[in-house]
């Protein structure tokens, strides 16, 4: 008789990384960039997590704006489609915590959930396997959440510390640390006071627990989220409940008020939430001037500079304590101790109603992507690129007609009930309102040049007929 294996993982993908704008965007948040790999964080998150859980008890928890690409990835990795979890909004993650504990506590009441960041960098895997391991068998899971505790090596204002009551960590411990407080991101003052006390460590923002764990100290702690999620049944019951949860995290809304709290040392991981540009500058490698430059950049003089940028040469004279990140349509310069507060820059446009906050000039989707070259009043004009044997959605428009030009390879157009092809150096116009679709029937690339012309051009003028990825 095959064993049943209840260990689950929870991987929590809807944030939108604020503070690694401009790389970062709310279309292409933090978890989807290759920044230290050929492979994205939440790429990497994944292949971590199934050394230790099978897919099919790995769930994903994140926003509908990233359906596309969170299939594109659980299709990789065999996670079945009815384990991912769509937010309508986010509601910071105790919401999607109590969300996911809730439907894996009614498939497997006995089940073990591992809560994981999408976006961290952990470097030592064995480590990490070994750490899980010893988690999942704790002795005292049957009554506690289980935190892993990274060990400070600065007084930073941006994690929660946890205080265990023991003064002296013993080689290894079987039974985990009692927490005596959890103090979520203090000031200045307080951060450098804890940080001389050897009893305090990070939150690495990995729990451990039985799911029936987690759902009693939300019930304890968030008594209104838990009424909320008790009505839901399977993934689809989250549409009638999320508009009346509010947003809170689950370290303020749980860890900052529990008891029943448990850690353990995770030192030698090579972890980093890659948080800030500051906390990524720390583990990239560094010349004999401390730079770090990814970029094709002309350095003179400068010293401790980080620089990334691939569209234009970067030249800097007598720089010191900077970090540089050039993209086509936005360029950051901040110093490294205030690389923090780039969250208030993508306020500040988003207020501002700015689309350098949302999208890039290039956007990437499951058939392919497209840039946007110009644009002004009443048109724009786009490069849309469509991977060999994929199609974009049978569609229509309420305020756009668009004119398609193919510069490379061959396209079939659908248009109304017409169906046919255009070659390289030929072109066809939709007009408005009509069903269309554009499809590369081919093994190799097609571009084309898309001229919109209308008094309304944004994205979100698209009525999907039928779509090869499930998009609404």
């Amino acid at each position: 008789m095959k064993k049943i294996n209840h260990n689950f993982a929870v991987v929590l993908a809807g944030g939108q990384g604020s503070r690694f704008w401009p790389l970062s965007r709310s279309l292409e948040p933090k978890q989807f960039l290759s920044l230290l790999t050929s492979n994205s964080l939440f790429h990497n998150t994944l292949s971590r997590i199934k050394a230790i859980v099978p897919s099919r008890n790995i769930f994903v928890v994140t926003s509908q704006l990233y359906f596309p690409e969170i299939f594109s990835y659980t299709s990789e990795f065999k996670i079945p489609r009815a384990n991912v979890i769509f937010e309508t909004e986010a509601k910071n993650t105790a919401p999607s915590i109590a969300v996911a504990c809730r439907l894996i506590s009614l498939a497997d009441p006995e089940a073990k959930i591992a809560v994981l960041p999408s976006d961290h960098l952990i470097r030592n895997q064995r480590r990490f396997n070994r750490l899980l391991d010893d988690a999942f068998s704790l002795p005292g899971l049957k009554n506690n959440l289980v935190i892993f505790g990274i060990l400070p090596d600065y007084p930073a204002t941006g994690y929660g510390y946890i205080k265990i009551k023991t003064q002296k960590l013993k080689a290894k411990s079987r039974t985990g640390y009692s927490v005596e407080r959890f103090i979520e991101k203090p000031d200045n003052k307080k951060a450098r006071m804890i940080f001389k006390d050897k009893r305090y460590f990070w939150n690495s923002g990995i729990f451990v627990g039985y799911a029936g764990v987690f759902l009693d100290e939300i019930k304890r702690n968030i008594p209104g989220l838990y009424r909320s999620i008790s009505k839901l049944y399977e993934p689809k019951d989250i549409n009638n409940i999320w508009k009346g949860i509010k947003p809170v995290s689950f370290d303020c809304g749980v860890l900052e008020k529990t008891n029943n709290l448990l850690m353990i040392p995770a030192s030698n991981l090579g972890w980093s939430d890659l948080g800030t540009w500051a906390s990524l500058d720390k583990v990239l490698p560094k010349d004999k001037f401390t730079n770090t430059i990814n970029a094709d950049a002309i350095t003179f003089g400068s010293k401790n500079i980080t620089v990334f940028g691939k569209n234009r040469l970067i030249a800097c004279l007598g720089l010191e304590n900077l970090i540089i990140v050039d993209t086509p349509d936005a360029l950051l310069i901040t110093r490294k101790d205030k690389s923090e507060e780039v969250k208030k820059v993508v306020e500040r446009l988003k207020r501002s109603k700015r689309e350098e906050y949302y999208l890039h000039k290039t956007v990437k989707r499951p058939w392919g992507r497209y840039t946007v070259l110009d644009k002004g009043p009443g048109f724009k004009i786009k490069l849309v690129e469509v991977a060999p044997q994929k199609a974009l959605s049978l569609q229509r428009h309420t305020h756009r007609s668009e004119h398609w030009v193919v510069v490379e390879g061959r396209a079939k157009i659908t248009k109304g009930r017409r169906v046919y092809y255009v070659d390289a150096n030929q072109s066809t116009y939709i007009p408005l309102r009509y069903a269309h679709r554009l499809q590369n029937p081919t093994n190799y690339p097609l571009k084309i040049v898309e001229v919109q012309s209308g008094e309304y051009l944004e994205e979100d003028d698209i009525t999907r007929l039928r779509d090869d990825f499930s998009r609404i």
